[in-house]
């Protein structure tokens, strides 16, 4: 759904009742919301058992089967239109911050050996043409 405001959640989960109940004329079941807003049921469960908790909604739990009716939908502004930074989605930034300064560190790790390896490729050059300079033009000639 990544709505994750809990203001827009609660709208969407009485807009969810009210449209399901005039579809079929009776409280809807927790799975027909979920199939409506398109989430899981426990996602749709969590919803119900927040906007329970905040008074918005009431369920019925009846042979099995949870129905959802509407409480009080003016308190609905009673709650907060923030995002919720879940621990997940921080201990996801954490993560995600460390491996950038991994691959940082690696990249410089490579541009060093890069320039080393360019170095030493450099040092065995000039080694190789001071050596050649220094034998004779007839000693080469004679290999």
């Amino acid at each position: 759904m990544n709505v994750n405001s809990p203001y827009k959640e609660a709208h969407l989960l009485v807009a969810a009742v009210r449209i399901l109940e005039y579809r079929h004329q009776r409280p809807p079941a927790l799975e027909q919301i979920a199939e409506l807003l398109s989430i899981s049921t426990e996602e749709a469960g969590r919803l119900c058992r927040k906007s329970e908790s905040a008074g918005i909604i009431e369920t019925l739990e009846k042979s099995g089967e949870t129905r959802i009716f509407i409480s009080d939908h003016r308190r609905i502004e009673n709650l907060s239109d923030q995002a919720e930074e879940t621990a997940l989605s921080a201990e996801l930034e954490k993560f995600r911050k460390q491996k950038q300064a991994e691959r940082k560190t690696i990249d410089e790790l490579r541009t060093r050996q890069a320039d080393k390896r360019k170095k030493k490729h450099e040092q065995i050059e000039r080694r190789l043409k001071t050596q050649l300079k220094a034998q004779s033009p007839e000693t080469r000639g004679n290999d």
